[in-house]
């Protein structure tokens, strides 16, 4: 029996239908193929909801509904008109649970969130002629999560008690719906968010920005494969709206970053239509340094379980810094989230000090569904001139790290301003163009 995610045959074995060999065939498969196991997990919570949804509050009738059987019943020739239980069941199944499998898909990309108050954040069921409308916050405030974060500045404030909680509680509904959907969840923020006015400082999430990490304590680095995209509608707001630069909270370098298409041109590796690609190339504010960008693509035709880390050489490589995804100040840390929707896109910056120059900085190590694909090489040529595309990325990651006051030493405003004039050109995109137009605005602008 070959099975695909997709298999009818999956929802098939759920309701009983599948005879005892093909019963067993469904389970091998769904021990020996990753995808097909989350397809049937998936396929089992959705039979969960609707045992729990679905089913009577109460197994009694009241009176009335009682003498109406009654009288329905003594009026009918009850041997024409018995149906089996067991039928009627399975016809019922048998068309409640994909269309509740497809309802539920669609409802994950709404998801919603009341303004910040005293009720708990969930789900929210808005009218269809008017849940665009609405303004979602608290999960749709949260960043996107990182990995673990060693390099973490302790941040001076800490949350505490209800806060606390309440953090805990957001941060796992937003992490539900990244398990769902993916990217489109956050898309779906993007857009939403866009229509609506910055959120004010106080109602952002504290962070904590990310520092440099010694290889010889923490070698492995894993790689999100999800960003958010609010940042740069609440940074454009700021300067050209209120004139005046941005909370250092409303600062996210992950979500501007992937607000552009950068596609690097180093190393890469493709596994069941899933690519990475990779480029090393100069730091500008740290010239002994290299920023590496590494983008993940999901494949063209499904979603796929992607897991990937860059393993840093000990004996070329002395420290490294993530840029970006930045914790939450009361967040405890959790899993990342790992299913990588198809046509997405996620762009992650390391900056990294090696202790060797030209030498191999160490590789990326991947897997789809759970097998895993060949390792992709990552290290610094001394000759080739880095590409646009990795030019406008350290563009990009300069400007936010000025804006968030993060390393002054090193980044200035002179450095950005050099920066942006490196990368324009008569044909930028209208994007990349407007993003320029912005840096120089915000250089305008008094501290």
């Amino acid at each position: 029996m070959k099975l695909h995610p997709d298999d009818p045959r999956l929802t098939a074995y759920l309701l009983g239908e599948l005879s005892a060999d093909e019963a067993a065939e469904v389970v091998r498969a769904a021990a020996a193929d990753p995808a097909i196991g989350l397809a049937l997990q998936d396929l089992q919570g959705i039979q969960s909801f609707l045992t729990n949804t679905l089913a009577p509050a109460t197994a009694e009738l009241l009176p009335h509904q009682r003498a109406s059987v009654v009288r329905a019943a003594r009026q009918l020739d009850l041997t024409d008109h018995v149906v089996p239980l067991a039928s009627l069941r399975r016809s019922w199944k048998s068309f409640i649970l994909p269309v509740a499998a497809a309802a539920l898909v669609v409802l994950a990309t709404l998801i919603f969130i009341k303004l910040p108050g005293d009720s708990p954040p969930g789900l929210v069921k808005l009218d269809p002629s008017t849940w665009d409308k609405e303004v979602p916050l608290e999960i749709a405030l949260l960043p996107a999560p990182g990995p673990v974060a060693p390099g973490t500045r302790n941040g001076s404030s800490q949350v505490t008690g209800a806060a606390s909680g309440r953090l805990a509680e957001q941060a796992a509904a937003r992490d539900r719906a990244l398990a769902t959907t993916g990217e489109d969840f956050l898309r779906k923020v993007a857009e939403r968010l866009r229509q609506t006015p910055a959120p004010p400082s106080n109602a952002l999430p504290a962070i904590n920005p990310r520092d440099s990490v010694s290889v010889i304590t923490d070698p492995v680095l894993p790689l999100p494969i999800h960003a958010g995209r609010a940042s740069l509608t609440w940074i454009n707001h700021a300067v050209r709206t209120e004139h005046q630069l941005p909370p250092a909270n409303a600062v996210r370098l992950e979500e501007v970053l992937n607000h552009f298409n950068l596609r690097p041109v180093g190393g890469a590796g493709i596994s069941q239509g899933v690519s990475i690609t990779t480029e090393a190339a100069p730091c500008p504010w740290k010239p002994s340094a290299t920023l590496l960008l590494v983008s993940v693509r999901g494949a063209q035709d499904a979603a796929h379980d992607v897991k990937a880390s860059f393993h840093a050489d000990p004996a070329s490589v002395s420290l490294y810094r993530l840029l970006g995804f930045a914790p939450v100040v009361g967040l405890p840390a959790g899993q990342l989230p790992s299913r990588l929707p198809a046509k997405t896109t996620t762009t992650i910056a390391i900056e990294i000090e090696p202790a060797a120059f030209a030498a191999p900085l160490g590789t990326i190590e991947w897997s789809v569904d759970g097998k895993p694909a060949a390792v992709i090489p990552v290290s610094r040529q001394a000759e080739p001139e880095p590409s646009a595309d990795s030019r406008f990325g350290s563009l990009v990651c300069a400007y936010v790290q000025w804006l968030a006051h993060d390393h002054p030493s090193l980044i200035d405003a002179e450095l950005v301003a050099a920066l942006a004039r490196e990368c324009a050109s008569p044909g930028l995109s209208a994007d990349r163009q407007d993003f320029i137009t912005l840096i120089g605005q915000s250089l305008s602008l008094k501290r």
